[in-house]
């Protein structure tokens, strides 16, 4: 005798995501496939979340990159959706690609990235540097960053004091300490090891990549308060044909093509190295986790493995916007053309040699809090109203500060 499944019972979701990664018509197939659950989407604000969650206004799913886990699993706001992923016939932990660990703190896991990149990678405009008379690397040939600064300055094209083309157009949406201790023997991150304090200023391999990038700012090399981008930001500048080169990951081929860059110009490369390990880590890894406050787990987390494996990971996945977050989806990866295709080689190299898949953070303390405290003092730097040492100084003040006050709240102080 066949036993009758339960009949599910009503029940609505709510999730916090934005528009561009989870369309109206998405959103109709979910309710439409997977009645008596529904859901809705909310605009991305971690303010209002925060608000919410006080509040006791329902919200059960929500949008974050991994390197925040940590953190948020310190405060207690995040569902533990281990025992979920190891019954999932959707998303299966052998299926994961180890990016995801992003999202695992304590053995646990919280969620998973909706997709992600090697984000160290190096996007060249081979047009620019055939008329600046530079041969670029080839795509698995080893390069430093020291080299690709010393081409940098062959491949920048100004008049007068008017930036036509920078050689190098890159800024980091975090910072680039995060991508650069990983090339260390072992590989690095920037705190103790238990995490209680960064360290800048008396580590002497951390020091010298601060003095590297900073220096190279301070000769107008890469974009800064002092020499700002061409169209607003370097995806803006590489889109109108204003950069030679840019370090975005595999996600920036969803828009590397443009009416001034035409795909036979794009290449993707490896990352320029700095230590002596080669690695291309994903450094934010965005994804969504559910809330500890749910009061409808089982329907969240239906809303959560279709999000992440079921149409609209199809979508994302085809779109050529990211890596997807599961092994069995890369197929689906764009490879029409040549240069997608190059690129899509090359994302299938770095999952092979890459030596840290994925950036290690305090989880004591949310990655902003540093980038707002390293961001009120560089402009004084490079104008030399401040001495570097001063500078690290007080970040690493700042920074160990709310550090400690995170460890407070999690009752490890």
């Amino acid at each position: 005798m066949t036993a009758t499944p339960v009949p599910l019972e009503p029940a609505h979701v709510v999730m916090m995501y934005n528009a561009n990664e989870l369309s109206d018509d998405e959103i109709a197939l979910f309710n439409d496939k997977h009645a008596p659950y529904s859901m809705e989407r909310v605009d991305t604000d971690l303010t209002a979340m925060y608000s919410m969650l006080a509040a006791g206004t329902q919200l059960d799913i929500y949008r974050l990159y991994g390197t925040f886990v940590p953190a948020h699993n310190s405060r207690h706001i995040i569902k533990d959706l281990t025992p979920y992923f190891d019954v999932s016939d959707i998303l299966k932990p052998d299926d994961l690609f180890g990016v995801n660990d992003l999202f695992v703190d304590r053995g646990n896991r919280y969620g998973m990235v909706k997709d992600w990149s090697p984000d160290v990678s190096i996007f060249v405009n081979k047009s620019l540097w055939e008329e600046a008379g530079v041969t670029p690397p080839e795509p698995g040939e080893s390069w430093h960053l020291t080299d690709w600064r010393a081409l940098s300055e062959k491949l920048t094209v100004k008049e007068g004091d008017q930036m036509l083309v920078w050689g190098t157009d890159f800024t980091p949406n975090e910072h680039f300490l995060f991508w650069l201790t990983t090339t260390f023997d072992p590989p690095r991150h920037l705190f103790t090891d238990d995490f209680s304090e960064v360290v800048l200023l008396n580590d002497p391999d951390t020091y010298e990549v601060i003095q590297f990038w900073l220096d190279w700012k301070k000769e107008g090399g890469l974009p800064s308060a002092l020499n700002p981008h061409i169209a607003g930001w370097s995806g803006q500048d590489w889109v109108v044909r204003g950069a030679a080169t840019t370090m975005w990951g595999y996600w920036f081929s969803g828009m590397a093509e443009s009416e001034d860059v035409p795909g036979e110009d794009i290449s993707m490369l490896p990352a320029a190295k700095w230590g002596p390990n080669y690695s291309n880590p994903c450094v934010t890894g965005c994804g969504a986790v559910v809330t500890s406050t749910t009061k409808v787990p089982d329907a969240a987390w239906k809303v959560f493995e279709w999000f992440m494996g079921e149409e609209p990971s199809d979508n994302r996945a085809k779109s050529g916007w990211g890596v997807p977050g599961l092994k069995s989806q890369v197929d689906l990866m764009p490879r029409e053309e040549p240069w997608r295709q190059q690129c899509f080689d090359l994302v299938q190299w770095e999952v092979e040699n890459t030596t840290v898949p994925r950036m290690t953070y305090s989880p004591y303390i949310d990655p902003d809090a540093f980038k707002a405290a390293w961001n009120k003092y560089e402009e004084a730097v490079l104008r030399d109203e401040m001495i570097l040492d001063e500078m690290l100084e007080t970040v690493e003040a700042e920074v160990n500060e709310a550090i400690q006050e995170g460890m407070e709240r999690a009752g490890v102080a």
